[in-house]
């Protein structure tokens, strides 16, 4: 069999390598000058929290202000996301049937300018800002968006390219919302599309969708789907009708999965549902609660056996107690049917802080899924960033304190990729370190740099920096630095040290 590409490149940069050093143009590690140890694996915990658009509730702050207060914002959670040493966000960039990106499929949202299909004035980009500014810092943007939601309340109408307006027939009033039938398959088509075309021109890290499948149910008052339903019929469809809505959802979050996977095989797909699958899972528990199962048509366990998500964020937004609605019951149930090792990172609800909860609780609930290290690799979100940006019963200053006083990068995905990334050459020079492949074509496996430091006899993990930053000014009373690279999966490579 001929040698691979990756394999020609490492066997190219190994000689590469060799000649620069018997000809003295890459300086020789530190290990030949002072010994130091060797640096350890970095700390892997994912650490989110939802950034919602819809009816401002973290973002913006008052539709329709100007660009520059807008930016300020983002920046300032970005800011506040470094200070508390989280790894990412969820950002919503399609509330509902809008988009709060430069979108030639469906208009300007109006939770962002105040009036639907109005571009911002002056014109920007707000997830292309986001996930710019988000990468610099070391942080990941995962694009988050509600699948069939058309209008949420009766504040903003339908303008422009919405879909009220262009398909008014596949759309229909539902309590105070206004939804798009997931029964029709053009509803589905395009949602589809919204989401590629969202993946294509930018660089998400993650593709999300939060628990709205089929509206939560209106007491009373049955989805109005008759129309769609009987299309599937006498086209031949055999299903009842509560089973036809829920293959409808499965085949969308199926055909949504393969579609990232064959764009960018590297980006995560999440999903945050309902945090039970059905009452009475595990026995006993979450007896008389709403069953996602029937009312959403969302069989989420199906997704995470089948491997359709790269990671679970089940909203387990219950306290430990009581007993039949216990976080940490529920957590275990969804370890335990995760045959196909996908992640599980539940959900918290740290807004409720100060209203039945107190703050420790959430700090309870991060140490409860690190006790479950040994089965999945940590990671948790909070709902919303609002409780952290606003500092709800000092839960931030809690977390930080208390929670997240070591840096952590995500958990790696092996599943998307198990190529290692390749050791760069460094070079320092006074305080300042600068490095490079030899080869930049190794560049497309690479997508983070990791910065250590070895400082008063222990080594630190400093931040991560995107792959196009390849410079750092080390910190007084540095003794060493190691520079990693991490690929898009996660997998981390060899650190140089000097």
């Amino acid at each position: 069999m001929p040698p691979t590409f990756i394999h020609r490149i490492r066997v190219h940069l190994a000689t590469a390598v060799v000649s620069a050093l018997a000809t003295g143009l890459v300086p020789l590690p530190l290990a030949a000058q002072t010994q130091v140890p060797t640096p350890p694996q970095p700390l892997r915990e994912f650490r989110g929290a939802w950034v919602a658009t819809v009816r401002g509730i973290d973002f913006p702050f008052e539709p329709g202000d100007p660009t520059a207060k807008q930016q300020a914002e983002l920046t300032g959670i970005l800011d506040k996301a470094v200070t508390l040493k989280l790894n990412a966000l969820i950002f919503q960039v399609r509330p509902a049937g809008d988009a709060v990106y430069a979108s030639n499929l469906e208009p300007w949202s109006p939770w962002l300018t105040n009036e639907m299909g109005k571009a911002p004035a002056p014109l920007w980009d707000p997830l292309a800002f986001f996930i710019k500014e988000a990468h610099a810092r070391g942080i990941e943007l995962h694009a988050w968006f509600n699948p069939f939601r058309a209008l949420s309340g009766p504040k903003y109408k339908g303008a422009g390219k919405h879909i009220t307006i262009t398909h008014p027939q596949w759309c229909m009033k539902y309590g105070e919302d206004t939804w798009m039938d997931p029964g029709e398959p053009g509803v589905r088509a395009h949602s589809l599309a919204v989401m590629q075309d969202v993946l294509t021109r930018y660089d998400v890290d993650g593709i999300h969708m939060d628990d709205y499948f089929y509206p939560y149910p209106v007491k009373g008052a049955p989805f109005p789907d008759d129309r769609s339903y009987s299309a599937y019929q006498k086209a031949g469809g055999k299903l009842g009708k509560s089973d036809w809505r829920r293959e409808n959802v499965n085949t969308f979050v199926e055909e949504l999965y393969n579609m990232v996977k064959r764009e960018k095989s590297w980006v995560r797909v999440g999903i945050s549902p309902f945090g039970i699958w059905r009452p009475n899972y595990p026995a006993g528990y979450a007896k008389g609660a709403l069953d996602p199962y029937e009312a959403l048509s969302a069989d989420s366990l199906k997704w995470l056996q089948r491997g359709w998500v790269d990671y679970m964020a089940p909203q387990l937004y219950w306290p430990n107690e009581p007993k039949n609605l216990s976080f940490a019951a529920l957590f275990d149930w969804w370890l335990s049917q995760n045959t196909a090792r996908r992640h599980i990172w539940p959900g918290m609800a740290s807004d409720r802080v100060l209203q039945d909860r107190q703050p420790h609780e959430i700090l309870r609930q991060i140490g409860i899924v690190r006790m479950r290290a040994a089965y999945m690799p940590p990671g948790h979100l909070h709902w919303n960033y609002s409780a952290l940006g606003k500092n709800k019963g000092t839960l931030a200053d809690l977390c930080r304190q208390r929670a997240y006083q070591e840096f952590a990068i995500p958990p790696s995905a092996s599943w998307l990729g198990t190529e290692k990334p390749l050791t760069p050459v460094m070079n320092v020079s006074g305080n300042t370190v600068s490095w490079d492949y030899l080869d930049e074509r190794m560049l497309s496996l690479t997508k983070w740099w990791l910065v250590q430091t070895y400082e008063n006899g222990n080594w630190v993990s400093k931040r991560l920096l995107p792959t196009e930053v390849k410079i750092y000014t080390l910190p007084p009373g540095a003794k060493a630095v190691a520079i990693r690279a991490i690929s898009r999966s996660g997998i981390s490579g060899d650190p140089v040290v000097r």
